[in-house]
């Protein structure tokens, strides 16, 4: 067993407390806590000693988390895009949409093909709404009214699709060769 003097067990206390020590430096400051009165005195006098971290918890909290802040940023960034049309920025969308379907092609990865159908569901919904608003389909059969918000849609989704393809080719070329 290896003891350790009570001048490391002291400098290792602050580490076993906030659960940033190693395993094995853990079980040391427990096992000299153990033996060692004044140690132990030390110890107690501020927090008891935290829970060990679950690291797969942490893990899957801080994936969450980015999920929802990329996932925020793509329906933002597609928002954005969307709300251009039809102004003096429209044409930044040949930027912001295949922007968009590269960011979820590496951020979602295989759900990232679901994102030119959101764009396309978006795009389609703001255009029919927006003009139904203006009142520009009362004069237009039914057909041209359907017709129209789709073309702004297939644009926007074709643009976002291509922002995926371009993020697989990017895959592709920088991907690391297998060693043999």
């Amino acid at each position: 067993m290896n003891k350790i003097s009570c001048e490391t067990c002291i400098d290792l206390m602050p580490l076993v407390k906030d659960g940033v020590a190693s395993e094995d430096s853990r079980k040391l400051v427990l096992e000299h806590l153990q033996d060692c009165g004044f140690c132990k005195i030390e110890y107690e006098k501020s927090h008891l000693l935290p829970p060990p971290m679950d690291e797969e918890r942490v893990l899957k909290k801080l994936k969450s988390k980015l999920f929802r802040g990329v996932l925020a940023i793509i329906i933002v960034g597609a928002l954005f895009g969307i709300g251009l049309t039809e102004s003096e920025g429209m044409f930044y969308n040949i930027i912001i949409m295949p922007l968009i379907g590269g960011i979820s092609y590496f951020a979602l990865k295989k759900t990232a093909y679901y994102v030119p159908i959101g764009v396309f569901i978006l795009s389609y919904g703001w255009s029919f709404i927006r003009y139904s608003i203006a009142g520009i389909f009362l004069d237009v059969n039914i057909i041209n009214a359907l017709v129209a918000p789709a073309f702004w849609g297939l644009i926007y989704g074709g643009l976002c699709l291509l922002g995926v393809v371009i993020g697989v080719l990017l895959k592709f070329a920088f991907r690391k060769e297998v060693e043999k």
